[in-house]
């Protein structure tokens, strides 16, 4: 039983300090580099968020982050091919990152594709330890889904 509590214990020191360093999440950090980014994107100012993440790629080509931010705003635009890359790229510099894989799950759902969505669910579940906001709102993403598709 002290086992449990002390790998649980370990892992929340380990995710606190991801947190700190800005991995996992995409939106922890309001004045970090990509703070000016989000901005655009929370005004739905997509096409500008576009430009100006090409231009921080160009520079942070390991940004786990900037791929989420850039897979979100080409899935906004409707570019789904473009979101799923930007995803897939994401999770490939980070396959923790939470945003990631909500969002990823998000887009799985508009292409209508349920079980893709619960896989990315079931990842943030293995990753969230003790819940977070992204299982929660994936979770309930898929709900919906589920209702307006009589699934």
């Amino acid at each position: 039983m002290l086992g449990r509590w002390a790998l649980a214990a370990a892992m929340l020191c380990m995710a606190g300090t991801a947190f700190a360093l800005g991995s996992g999440g995409g939106s922890g950090d309001k004045s970090g580099p990509l703070a000016a980014i989000e901005k655009k994107i929370e005004a739905g100012e997509y096409e500008a968020a576009l430009a100006d993440l090409e231009v921080h790629i160009e520079k942070n080509r390991t940004s786990a982050d900037a791929f989420n931010w850039l897979g979100y705003a080409n899935r906004k635009l409707g570019r789904f091919e473009k979101a799923r890359k930007a995803y897939a790229r994401a999770l490939f510099l980070d396959p923790d990152h939470k945003g990631a894989h909500e969002y990823a799950g998000e887009l799985r759902l508009q292409l209508g594709d349920l079980a893709g969505a619960e896989k990315h669910l079931a990842e943030l579940d293995r990753i969230c330890l003790l819940g977070c906001e992204e299982y929660d709102e994936l979770k309930a993403e898929i709900a919906a889904w589920k209702k307006a598709n009589g699934k």
